[in-house]
């Protein structure tokens, strides 16, 4: 029997909050919430992003729509695989990218790594324990996306992949990643400083309150920066 394809979807009910629970037995401060959605909000295949200042909740959405944290109230709706990708992604030190790849993927998902690694100008054969910021992002950037292509919907959160990047490397990047739109669902968080990225929506935390804007192709970025002050 065939088996039926389903695009990837992720569906924040109306009332879903994040923030952190009271532990138990804990005679501290409450359930720390830091926003609640008033309206669905609703990712589809294409690339989204996540605004909001520092200290708002965009890591904390990310890792909760991974399943790590816990909703404070509502229940996420998804569909596909999801994996997160951590500012903070660590390899060991010692491992050189070329062999980082050769030890998590087999033949093509290998090729297409390393054919990545080019593309985005990352030296594999460089110690990773030596790699500045940027390359380092760039190996967890190859090993999420090289997961992604695994087949089947998927759905990645990286959490401000472009932090370390220069801007020839986010065009490489942006375009790799527009090669392959139509069945995964890509949530990136970004600074409010970084410039303009091409997107299908924005997913605002402002005033506590999580939200959903359309965006025509591509974000009005002072507007928007505007709005989250």
């Amino acid at each position: 029997m065939k088996s039926v394809h389903h695009d990837p979807s992720v569906i924040l009910p109306e009332g879903f909050a994040i923030g952190y629970r009271k532990k138990l037995l804990s005679s501290g401060p409450k359930d720390i919430l830091l926003a609640t959605s008033e309206n669905e909000i609703k990712l589809t295949p294409g690339r989204h992003l996540l605004l909001a200042r520092n200290g708002r909740g965009k890591t904390t959405l990310l890792k909760t729509i991974a399943g790590i944290l816990a909703p404070l109230s509502g229940t996420i709706s998804r569909e596909g695989s999801v994996q997160y990708l951590d500012e903070d992604l660590r390899f060991d030190n010692e491992m050189k990218p070329r062999q980082i790849f050769s030890a998590l993927f087999k033949n093509g998902n290998r090729s297409f790594a390393m054919e990545m690694a080019e593309r985005i100008e990352l030296d594999p054969e460089k110690p990773y324990g030596k790699l500045s910021k940027g390359n380092r992002q760039k190996v967890g950037l190859i090993v999420a996306e090289t997961h992604a292509r695994a087949g089947g919907p998927q759905i990645l959160l990286l959490d401000e992949p472009f932090s370390g990047l220069d801007f020839a490397a986010r065009d490489f990047v942006d375009e790799i990643w527009s090669e392959k739109e139509n069945d995964m669902i890509r949530l990136v968080c970004v600074h409010p400083d970084e410039p303009t990225l091409k997107a299908d929506s924005a997913v605002l935390i402002r005033d506590g309150k999580l939200e959903q804007v359309d965006v025509d192709g591509t974000l009005d970025w002072m507007e928007t920066k505007e709005a989250l002050n």
